[in-house]
């Protein structure tokens, strides 16, 4: 696929459910793409833009680690990526805008509930799969918990301390 140009962004809700909608609810008994925390005034959506259309969304909220409920974390809700945009970058890009929002917060982690078949592009990203397999009620879709501690950086696989 080329190389397409878009632009990383804060977006709405608004702008943002569409695309959850599409991409989360598709093909799942559920027709709900808002969660618990998506106005609350920490909380953001960043998203993908490409000739005026948001494409590709990620939304960030100040979430303890449930390993770790004493330190700063962020979690990453809503991870949707619409198919035409898919292999293009963008969901790398929202990852690094949001791992750049997280350390500005001051999070030692960013953690999300990942689908069983997104866990490549997560671990691709850093992010180590923790726990057992569990399915997400709303959407009926095997999930693990992935994590990504802030203070390790990884280079070529090994992992180094901040």
């Amino acid at each position: 696929m080329s190389k397409q140009a878009f632009t990383i962004r804060r977006i709405t809700l608004e702008e943002a459910t569409p695309v959850r909608l599409d991409v989360l609810r598709r093909g799942t008994p559920s027709r709900l793409a808002t969660y618990d925390g998506d106005s609350e005034p920490t909380t953001v959506h960043i998203g993908a833009e490409l000739s005026g259309s948001v494409v590709a969304t990620s939304t960030w909220l100040m979430r303890p680690w449930p390993d770790d409920a004493q330190s700063p974390a962020v979690q990453l809700r809503g991870m949707a990526v619409l198919d035409s945009m898919q292999n293009t970058g963008v969901g790398k890009a929202l990852i690094d805008a949001g791992i750049a929002h997280a350390r500005e917060r001051g999070a030692r982690y960013v953690w999300a509930k990942a689908r069983d078949s997104a866990l490549y592009f997560y671990e691709r990203r850093g992010f180590a799969v923790e726990g057992e397999q569990f399915i997400e009620p709303a959407s009926g879709v095997s999930h693990h918990l992935v994590v990504l501690d802030l203070r390790v950086e990884r280079k070529e696989g090994i992992a180094v301390e901040r």
